[in-house]
């Protein structure tokens, strides 16, 4: 069945009647979903460049907020240098460099593709999983 087309309210009737275009339509603005609970969300912000080594593994993931919206992203892990105070390499008791400090978590697709296109020359693009 198809939609009646041709109903029309007394208002755009009577432009019509004059010849002048009916009134626009005004949209319904919709509103912005409210973003998920994740524990562990790493967003793009957190990431110095300075400390950022490799991108170990990403997989990507879905996650519903309350009311049922999805967000897509991926769980990422991402190895970083650790570095002490004064912006030195972090040293461990025996005085030995520290290994990389590696975080795992979360994170929505727009800040995961901003740090693909800021590190493209050192991630590997075998260990993303689309």
């Amino acid at each position: 069945m198809a939609l009646m087309k041709e109903a029309m309210t007394k208002a755009d009737f009577e432009r019509s009647e004059k010849g002048l275009p009916p009134f626009k339509v005004k949209a319904v603005p919709r509103p912005e979903p409210e973003k998920p609970d994740v524990e562990n969300e790493i967003k793009f912000s957190d990431i110095k460049p300075d400390d950022f080594i490799e991108l170990t593994e990403a997989k990507r993931s879905t996650v519903k907020n309350a009311e049922g919206v999805r967000f897509i992203g991926f769980d990422v892990v991402i190895k970083l240098k650790q570095k002490g105070p004064f912006g030195r390499p972090k040293k461990t008791e025996d005085g030995k460099p520290a290994g990389p400090k590696i975080v795992t978590g979360w994170m929505a697709e727009g800040n995961f593709l901003e740090l693909m296109r800021t590190f493209r020359e050192t991630i590997r693009p075998q260990v993303v999983r689309w």
